[in-house]
């Protein structure tokens, strides 16, 4: 999503990835996670150690942005690097399935440094996509590095209320476990608790 609104998103477990349709070409990811206390708005940019992330924010999104602070809401702040593209992405505090998301493509140049320090968490993984009904799309994400062996799904719904079929692939639904969220994965990687499942 470009710019800044609202995603709807669920996200399942994939117990077998044999089971999968054949899935064509993927896409590499890797995505830093920034501590929160550090990004903020300042001029109208989006900004974090004074490194400016995106400059000359919309009205609207720093409205949206400052009210999620002001009533004590946490953040995500991520870079994602992608097939030579860069994206800063803001994502708000989840509630039934919902969450504001404020994302921006950048020059990858401008943040390649972030993402490349590893100062920061981050998760490697290939990112396959199965088209869905309705010309939505299913996003398969295989893990690597200390996630590796994980593998989930993820389909962006326009509505709450959307229904969807799900594929025979797809497992349990652990959208409300945090554990199974990429800034959750890139901390505490699968690695250290797989064996709970």
């Amino acid at each position: 999503m470009a710019g800044q609104g609202v995603e709807i998103e669920y996200r399942f477990f994939i117990p077998d990835f044999s089971k999968l349709p054949a899935l064509g070409k993927g896409s590499k990811i890797i995505q830093c996670y920034l501590p929160k206390w550090k990004v903020e708005i300042v001029d109208g940019d989006l900004s974090f150690e004074n490194k400016i992330l995106k400059d000359n924010l919309q009205q609207d999104a720093i409205a949206q942005f400052e009210k999620v602070l002001e009533e004590g809401g946490t953040i995500a702040p991520r870079i994602r690097l992608v097939d030579g593209r860069a994206f800063v992405t803001v994502k708000g505090p989840m509630e039934n399935y919902a969450r504001m998301e404020w994302e921006w493509e950048v020059l990858e140049d401008s943040v390649k440094d972030l993402v490349m320090s590893y100062r920061f968490p981050f998760v490697l993984k290939t990112r396959y996509e199965i088209p869905a009904q309705d010309d939505l799309c299913w996003e398969v994400d295989v893990f690597e590095g200390d996630n590796a062996g994980l593998v989930l799904a993820e389909l962006e719904v326009p509505t709450s209320d959307y229904s969807f079929t799900r594929p025979e692939w797809v497992g349990d639904d652990v959208t409300s476990d945090d554990r199974f969220g990429n800034g959750s994965l890139a901390r505490d990687p699968w690695c250290d608790w797989a064996d709970e499942i």
